[in-house]
């Protein structure tokens, strides 16, 4: 079993995943720069498969659809070796989507506060569907909501961290110790 471990962490499948703003995609640039692997987003790789935007795709399907359409993202990532993935804030949060990203490869959850959330979003509504529109009180009402609800989530993730730890480095000296 511990062989097991091993090689699905000297993969190195890191996948990040949090709230909409928390810096999944920023973070994990630089972090699969560091390691020299592709640097994918969920999100992206969604809106150029289908040529629609992730915004189109709600309106026209609805989320539960948009939801299975990311489930069936979920399964096909054991057809790749390395990466670092940022999901989209809610791909996680939805059936065993949350166990199956911990299946795939080693998931960290970037943990921020409502406000510091609602600070980094306030200038990026326009291409976010789900706040949209939303004036700063609003948007602030929504995060702690959204974020209630989903942190039981994100928190089955394999590492927990905190503001401070969210660097390239405090994640490879992580996924180092895994190896030892």
């Amino acid at each position: 079993m511990f062989d097991l471990f091993r090689t699905l962490y000297s993969m190195k499948r890191v996948i990040l995943v949090g709230f909409m703003g928390c810096g999944k995609s920023t973070l994990g640039k630089k972090l699969a720069n560091k390691l020299k692997i592709p640097f994918i987003d969920s999100d992206k790789e969604i809106e150029e498969h289908f040529q629609k935007s992730i915004g189109e795709l709600f309106a026209e399907q609805g989320e539960s659809h948009f939801r299975e359409l990311e489930r069936e993202y979920i399964e096909a990532l054991d057809l790749r070796e390395d990466f670092v993935l940022a999901t989209g804030g809610g791909m996680p949060c939805f059936g065993d989507n949350m166990e199956q990203l911990n299946n795939v490869g080693t998931t960290f959850y970037l943990e921020r506060s409502p406000k510091e959330l609602a600070h980094r979003l306030a200038n990026a509504k326009a291409q976010r569907p789900l706040i949209a529109g939303m004036e700063k009180e609003e948007l602030l009402e929504f995060i702690e909501n959204k974020l209630q609800e989903r942190e039981e989530y994100y928190k089955k993730a394999t590492v927990i961290l905190g503001r401070d730890e969210q660097t390239p480095e405090g994640i490879t000296s992580f996924l180092e110790h895994l190896l030892l």
